[in-house]
């Protein structure tokens, strides 16, 4: 919808034409520019999104304090679920993975020298037995981590 004149888009928005003037500064869209004794058009549609737009914006914006404050409570949340144990820091993570997945290889070799000497000669009996064991082995590695963490998210 077309309104014609500053008054005229001043009234859709409740506000005066000293604020059209310094919306028209910034941004605001104008669709024919007007001239001596002829007025601007504005298509309000465009209008209501400018002015949306505008608002979000100043939602949106990130100052120094909301930023700092973010930071303080990711810290103090990162600070209270470690020390609920559901985090681990990265320092005693390492250690515990090259353990876990030593143990896990030692669990596989014995494994996978038992399946040479057991393994039947039919295929599908075969391709049954690799996925039981494929399955008990994947519980073991559960039955390991849980094992491993010491309190950890148990």
């Amino acid at each position: 919808m077309m309104i014609k004149g500053q008054q005229g888009i001043a009234d859709l928005f409740g506000v005066s034409r000293e604020t059209i003037d310094n919306w028209q500064r910034l941004g605001f869209p104008v669709a024919v520019r007007g001239g001596p004794g002829v007025p601007s058009e504005y298509e309000a549609g465009a209008c209501i999104n400018w002015l949306i737009d505008r608002e979000l914006g100043k939602v949106r914006a990130d100052r120094p304090q909301d930023r700092l404050a973010r930071v303080q409570a990711d810290k103090i949340e990162m600070e209270n679920t470690e020390r609920r144990k559901l985090l681990i820091p990265v320092d005693q993570l390492e250690p515990r993975l090259a353990t876990a997945f030593a143990a896990a290889r030692g669990v596989w070799e014995g494994i996978s020298r038992r399946l040479v000497r057991e393994l039947p000669d039919d295929v599908r009996a075969r391709e049954e037995m690799l996925k039981e064991e494929f399955e008990a082995f994947l519980h073991r590695l559960a039955d390991l981590a849980n094992a491993d963490l010491d309190g950890y998210g148990a």
